[in-house]
């Protein structure tokens, strides 16, 4: 494999990948728009359960919603990955067989491992041990844990969808019906007067009747394609590729896990149903920051895994970097929001009583913003099998982030437990970018990409002066964060190729002399 040379522009343009990368960022684009105004509605969902419940009952709510993502990842059992990976490489070579075999196999160890663990949680909440709520709580933790299993099931089948390139209907299920649906939950828990557990039971119907669309979705694709005419006999799973890749990777799930749900456990520990709400009333903040990467992420593997196929290493390069420096301007405004003016936008948003979680707010944003500046390495590593790499690396931020969650959080609390969330993914974003620039056809950063990373650089300083510094009246901190924002993407233009990825755009009053396309 060819040695990719400093700058993409130096490179023979590859018609095929170019119009790939197009089309996925065309495509990302749309799940972008769909992502942001759910993760608002979701944002507002959030906003308002913290300020209908207790913080001791949003501590237990949001414990139980911490053990929901991680048992979404156990459920799956490592294989999730290997299904976003080989899926699309089977479809795109008309192996049906392979396909019908790896969904098959996937959605059973769901279902299996779904009610194993559900009868494993019960047990360990009867035994009563530290980091587990205790009497009623426990009540509310069962009931969400059932999301986990359909929370699992959906996601693969957005990713069926994700494979046929489908992003309307993505964008219906996961970005319009979702939101609605935990809107509606709220909105019926609060006329009708009940309590947490009331709000725990409309949470899970909400997510069935959602499992249920996304099923129906994803299956009518397969049948469109031919995939049905496929006899169950003749399905296969391609066993040594699939639990290779699959298996190692487990350690990915388990940082996650680590990261949401164990240090939320010691801190339920130490601090108590208080201390998790400081932490956890922010963390969907902070996650926002990340919408960018998730609406280009779930197209950027398929597309990578075709070029990849087709022995297309110049427009995988490309392709790569240019996603990269897409995502890392359009969340800056997210970062700007989380870490800038967090001093101001907390009390706002969520009351005094969670003045103290500004601190936790701003340390949390800094850990996912720089693993979004240096986004979908992981996801590259996976197309070129750095398996054992990517395992060493997970396996050091499990180790520390759990070991400075068990130092921190019993002095520092809350914040003890965001410097270790934070301070994890920033080592392992460092690390597996080393892994990459030592990837044949990977090792050199473009120059358009390092521009783009240093006006980032600049315009943070710019904010944090406004935010931190200055601290104006709120109104104006965000005007200027709007204005910072707005000259990052104008300078940026060049690097993000905004008119040949949107030609459209230049047809709207002033928008090429705006962003200077």
């Amino acid at each position: 494999m060819s040695s990719a040379p400093a700058d993409p522009a130096a490179r023979a343009k590859t018609p095929d990948a170019k119009a790939a990368t197009s089309k996925q960022l065309r495509g990302s684009s749309l799940l972008l728009a769909g992502r942001l105004l759910s993760k608002l509605v979701n944002f507002g969902v959030q906003v308002a359960i913290v300020r209908l419940l207790s913080k001791d009952d949003f501590g237990v709510f949001a414990y139980g919603l911490a053990l929901v993502l991680a048992g979404e990842l156990v459920v799956k059992a490592g294989l999730g990955r290997g299904a976003n990976r080989f899926v699309p490489y089977h479809a795109e070579r008309g192996d049906r067989e392979e396909v019908m075999g790896i969904l098959a196999l996937v959605s059973s160890v769901i279902v299996g491992l779904g009610l194993v663990g559900f009868v494993v949680l019960g047990w360990l909440a009867d035994l009563g041990l530290a980091g587990m709520p205790s009497g009623e709580q426990v009540r509310i933790v069962l009931v969400l844990a059932w999301l986990a299993p359909v929370g699992a099931l959906d996601t693969i089948g957005i990713q069926t969808l994700a494979c046929f390139a489908r992003p309307r209907e993505i964008l219906v299920r996961k970005h319009v019906l979702g939101p609605a649906l935990r809107a509606a939950a709220v909105l019926f828990v609060f006329l009708a007067g009940g309590d947490v557990l009331d709000l725990a039971i409309a949470y899970l119907a909400g997510g069935v009747i959602g499992l249920g669309l996304c099923l129906h979705l994803a299956l009518r694709q397969l049948r469109l394609h031919g995939f049905f005419e496929v006899s169950p006999r003749a399905w296969r799973v391609p066993w040594k590729p699939l639990l290779g890749f699959s298996l190692p990777l487990i350690t990915q799930d388990l940082v996650f896990i680590v990261l949401t749900f164990v240090t939320t456990a010691v801190l339920m520990a130490s601090d108590g149903a208080e201390g998790v709400a400081t932490l956890r009333a922010v963390v969907p903040a902070a996650a926002l920051i990340g919408l960018v990467v998730q609406s280009f992420g779930m197209l950027y593997m398929p597309t990578a895994m075709r070029l990849h196929a087709q022995g297309d290493d110049q427009g995988l390069y490309e392709h790569h970097w240019r996603s990269a420096a897409w995502v890392t301007v359009l969340s800056f405004p997210l970062f700007g929001l989380t870490f800038a003016i967090a001093p101001s936008l907390v009390p706002v948003l969520l009351g005094d009583a969670y003045a103290e979680s500004a601190r936790i707010l701003a340390v949390l944003a800094v850990g996912h913003y720089v693993s979004v500046c240096m986004a979908f390495n992981s996801d590259a590593l996976q197309v070129f099998a750095r398996i054992r790499g990517i395992v060493v690396v997970d396996l050091a931020m499990m180790l520390l982030g759990a070991c400075l969650a068990f130092l921190l959080c019993p002095t520092q609390g809350a914040l003890g437990a965001a410097i270790a969330v934070s301070a994890a993914r920033v080592v392992g974003t460092g690390a597996r970018h080393f892994l990459l620039s030592r990837t044949p056809g990977m090792e050199q950063i473009p120059s358009l990409q390092r521009v783009v990373w240093a006006k980032v650089a600049v315009a943070t300083a710019g904010a944090v002066a406004i935010g931190w510094l200055w601290q104006p009246p709120f109104v104006v901190q965000v005007g200027a964060l709007a204005v910072l924002a707005l000259g990052l993407l104008r300078s940026t233009a060049p690097a993000l190729d905004l008119s040949g990825s949107f030609p459209e755009l230049n047809r709207v009053p002033f928008f090429a002399r705006l962003v200077g396309a």
